[in-house]
């Protein structure tokens, strides 16, 4: 019965099988012909989007000829004289066009080449019947229209590209003034030449134009139906052209499944033929198995017992009796620490527990021989398993698993046997996995692994942190949902050629968080080897570097941006400078850079702290910034210095930008609450006449501001050849200028000051002199101003202090009268630290009194910071020193300030001396000025009288002193000394 079923089921089940293998190999076919389609198509769509972007490229590119005439023709005012000659420019580097035209209102006036093109002119292309409709499409945009096919005159298929040109009329706006167009060739192109390639492997392509009504076929590679496989767009502005590709299907895919299909149908007969056999060989073992079993059953008894000794490579056995407390072991259970049985105490057996329980490690000798004992009390007959460690007996610890099981003999007696197992390098490794399990999810950088077949098998912490994802979100997808879309194809086909082939891959790449935020990172991803042979898995480490490139682009920007205002700085400037000139030297265009200086800034730093000018200076960028066209540059250089870069500007553009800067620049700023008025001075450099290169046009750009300061400020200056020799002076002065005191260049000359009260010499005022033994006689006018700019002013300063107390004291062997000295401070000097201290120094070492010395200084140096000013004019008052107000009248001439500061002389400036007789209204001035001195007991002197009529009439008015020509000229030190000894000897 039983073999009549096997011998049915041994056919039934091979019928089964080819009918179900059929089945599946059917399907599996069917599946490769779709996918050989399915192939194809993406062959082909990549290709029709690789030429499409190649062709779009070189039309964009050839179509930018007409953005280049409309340039020009706007900067020429639509005036066609000059285009022939512009045309001939830039023709050479469109090698694949064949006209340029212009058309003003449409009609065309002007073609390039001039020979090919005379029947051209006078053709009206908005009335044409062809060209017309197009054309007035291309009015309603900005941009070029491209229109074809048309048969060129020279051969070839031709495309025509038209832009409408604006110009501004007299009110400011702007009004169509016609179109520019250029022709090229279409089978000319670089793009259009490889895909006439195509045919020769077998696909054929056409190339349309969509238009807004209707469809153009451009180019065809064929005449017969065209069924397109594959099509991609080609974006020009503001016409779409659509490039379509078919190729026939492969000729050997028949063939292909013909020989798959014979395949098939051998696989489904041999696997029924080796299903037959397997049925054939399963029910032979079936009858083995049961004669094994019936031979085995009566050995199972005999080897119970002898189960539990057998002894395996390194492994120890033992048997423990409960009732005798005896511990037995095999000599393999000690060797595996190194002992012999000879090492082994020579005791009863009852003491190798003891032995045991003497070579367990401290930490685990209570836990392990509790584990034991409590196996033993225990009910149930499970499998008993320890782990510890013992020691070797070179010392080291061993780790042992130790497994047993309480068993019953034929005897009835109940025993406990069991195994030793060294462990050590399980436990070692195992120890490792948990050291690299906890640098895993401790990691501070994303850890990601996957397998073969890109499945994520595991992710870390970090990871999670970084992509925002959970880990049951992620395993066992495909990492590709961290795909930020913006690496191509090429880049990963990169990326796992240098993985398979070099084994590890690190780079940057961009990839997306789970919130949909695009960052950057840096990945290396290793390929490694699993335990099993061909198991394959992929690490990938990663660190989110957002902040680095933040820091990168941080540092690109200040390296070429001024960080406070966020304008370009001078290393970003030179390089636009420099591109900008290139294009006005190819273009003979004019430039312009202007050079702007904001006036007495240092004094709203001083006074109101650099928070308040930090904050004004942002303002200032913003309001030029207003005047800026797109492509000027405006740069911030330092505290308070800006340039602006203006391209295509001549001179009389120039000055009308400086003059829309001056009064922009004097609106009033409202910073913190307070309202603030600043100034400008300009300078103006022009190319090509001021400078060929950024360094001179920023050079005379700078000593035309400079000029404009000394002007008076708030104004504008261009740079002129007279400017550069006066600065080429400046410089050669600052230089001899430094090295003046040590060549002994200096000297002071002393003019006499005069009592009209007591009748006679009262004192000298010193004046610095300049004899360079090349330059000659160099002005105090010309170079003072100078030395207080460069800061020279502090060294000559304290030299003329020096000197001139010297010869004070050279007086006290002349006379006994108390004659003074008097110095001038410039501002510069006055806010000096220490200047006090200097002055002490100086009259202690000279042995003079305070009353010797007389410090003359101008009003604006007191203005400038009042505070510090009214503090160290009452310091010059405790210490007995003079202090005269130079030039007075000329500045502010404030009461408030004559009431602040301690103050003992006011010196009438000459310029009101000099027109004193017969200018009545200078005469008010003098008399107004000694009057207030006398209310406020002030003296006062008056510089530069020159005649007897002038002293009179001073006398007359109430002035005390005198100083001018008419009573002595600047004299040396040892004419001054006789004057001395002439008119006051040794007077009581």
């Amino acid at each position: 019965m039983l073999r009549s079923r096997a011998f049915h089921l041994g056919f039934i089940v091979p019928i089964l099988v080819l009918l179900l293998s059929g089945a599946v190999s059917y399907s599996l076919l069917q599946h490769l012909s779709d996918q050989r389609q399915l192939q194809q198509q993406s062959q082909l769509n990549d290709q029709a989007q690789s030429y499409a972007s190649a062709i779009q490229q070189e039309l964009v590119r050839t179509a930018t000829a007409a953005y280049a005439m409309a340039g020009w023709l706007r900067l020429q005012q639509g005036n066609l004289q000059q285009f022939e000659h512009f045309a001939a420019q830039i023709y050479p580097y469109y090698p694949h066009l064949k006209t340029l035209s212009a058309a003003p209102a449409g009609i065309i006036r002007a073609a390039y080449p001039a020979q090919t093109n005379q029947q051209m002119l006078g053709f009206d292309i908005l009335q044409d019947p062809i060209q017309g409709p197009s054309a007035k499409r291309s009015l309603q945009s900005q941009l070029v229209y491209l229109t074809g096919p048309f048969q060129l005159r020279q051969g070839g298929v031709g495309i025509i590209g038209r832009l409408p040109v604006q110009l501004p009329d007299d009110t400011g706006s702007n009004h169509f003034w016609g179109l520019v167009s250029v022709t090229f060739e279409l089978e000319a192109l670089e793009s259009i030449k490889q895909l006439a390639q195509l045919p020769a492997r077998g696909i054929q392509y056409q190339v349309w134009l969509d238009e807004t009504t209707e469809q153009s076929l451009i180019i065809s590679s064929t005449a017969s139906a065209f069924s397109a496989l594959a099509e991609a767009k080609i974006q020009t502005g503001t016409v779409s052209w659509r490039l379509q590709l078919s190729a026939p299907a492969a000729a050997n895919y028949s063939k292909v499944a013909y020989w798959q299909q014979f395949l098939a149908i051998i696989f489904n007969l041999l696997l029924a033929a080796l299903s037959y056999f397997l049925l054939r060989t399963l029910n032979t073992k079936q009858q083995l198995k049961q004669q094994v079993a019936a031979r085995t059953a009566d050995l199972q008894t005999q080897l119970a017992r002898h189960r539990s000794f057998i002894v395996a490579s390194n492994t120890g056995s033992w048997e423990f009796d409960p009732e005798l407390q005896q511990l037995s072991c095999s000599p393999e259970y000690f060797s595996m620490l190194g002992y012999q049985s000879q090492d082994l105490p020579a005791t009863t057996p009852q003491n190798l527990a003891k032995v045991w329980a003497d070579l367990l490690h401290p930490s685990d000798r209570q836990t392990a021989s509790q584990a034991f004992a409590d196996y033993l009390a225990s009910p149930q007959q499970e499998l008993y398993q320890n782990h510890f460690r013992m020691r070797h007996k070179d010392g080291h610890w061993v780790w042992i698993l130790s497994r047993g099981r309480t068993i019953v003999t034929e005897q009835g007696k109940r025993l406990t046997v069991g195994t030793h197992i060294d462990i050590s390098d399980r436990k070692e490794s195992e120890l490792k996995l948990q050291l690299l399990a906890r640098l895993f999810e401790q990691s501070s950088e994303g850890l990601l692994i996957t397998n073969s077949q890109q499945q994520v098998v595991m992710v870390n912490q970090a990871f999670c942190n970084i992509s925002g994802y959970r880990p049951e979100e992620v395993v066992g997808k495909d990492p590709k949902l961290l795909s930020s879309g913006k690496h191509d194809k090429a880049f990963y086909q990169k990326m796992w050629q240098a993985i398979q082939q070099q084994g590890v891959w690190k780079g940057e790449i961009w990839n997306r968080r789970k919130d949909g935020t695009i960052y950057p990172e840096w990945l290396s991803i290793s390929k490694i080897d699993g335990p099993e042979p061909g198991e394959i898995y992929y690490v990938g480490l990663f660190s989110d570097i957002t902040q680095y490139k933040e820091d990168e682009a941080q540092i690109r920007f200040l390296a070429q941006y001024d960080a406070l205002t966020s304008l370009p700085n001078r290393a970003l400037l030179m390089d636009r400078t420099e591109q900008a000139l290139a294009i006005a030297k190819a273009q003979q265009q004019a430039l312009a850079l202007l050079f702007i200086d904001v006036d007495r800034f240092k004094q709203i730093n001083d006074s109101l702290g650099h928070q308040v000018g930090d904050q004004l200076l942002i303002l200032i960028a913003q309001r030029l910034a207003t005047l800026c066209r797109p492509e000027d540059t405006l740069c911030r250089l330092s505290s308070d210095e800006f340039v602006l870069l203006r391209p295509h500007t001549d001179g009389d553009q120039a000055a009308q930008l400086a003059e829309q800067i001056l009064p922009l620049m004097l609106t009033p700023y409202q910073v913190t609450g307070q309202e603030l008025v600043l100034s400008a001075s300009i300078g103006i450099a022009l190319y090509p006449e001021d400078g060929q290169h950024f360094h001179e046009l920023y050079r005379h750009a700078d000593i035309a501001m400079y000029r404009a300061k000394e002007k008076g400020r708030n104004t504008y200056c261009f740079f002129t050849s007279e400017m550069q020799r006066y600065h080429a002076r400046h410089l050669l002065l600052e230089n001899a200028l430094r090295r003046a005191i040590d060549n002994n260049e200096l000297s002071l000359v002393y003019q006499p000051q005069y009592s009209l009260q007591q009748q006679k010499l009262i004192g000298f005022e010193a004046l610095l002199r300049w004899q360079h033994p090349e330059l000659g006689f160099v002005s105090p006018g010309e170079f003072i101003p100078l030395a207080e700019r460069s800061g020279l002013v502090i060294p000559l300063g304290e030299w003329v202090l020096k000197t001139a107390l010297t010869e004070r004291a050279a007086w006290q062997q002349l006379t006994s009268s108390e004659l003074t000295v008097a110095v001038n401070l410039s501002p510069v000097q006055f806010r000096q630290p220490g200047l006090l201290t200097l002055i002490n120094a100086q009259l202690q070492a000279h042995q003079l009194s305070a009353a010797a010395l007389e410090l003359e200084i101008t009003e604006s140096a007191m203005v400038e910071d009042p505070a510090q000013a009214a503090s160290l004019l009452d310091a010059f008052r405790h210490r007995g020193l003079r202090i005269a107000v130079d030039d007075f009248g000329t500045g502010y001439s404030s009461l408030s300030y004559l009431k602040r500061f301690a103050l003992n002389k006011l010196k009438i400036d000459q310029s009101f001396i000099r027109d004193l007789l017969a200018d009545a209204d200078d005469r008010a001035i003098v008399q107004a000025i000694i009057s207030m001195a006398n209310s406020l007991e002030l003296e006062t002197i008056a510089e530069g009288v020159e005649t007897a009529e002038q002293q009179a009439l001073l006398q007359q008015l109430g002035c005390q002193a005198i100083q001018g020509y008419h009573y002595g000229k600047p004299m040396q030190a040892t004419a001054a000394r006789e004057m001395i000894s002439r008119e006051l000897g040794r007077e009581p």
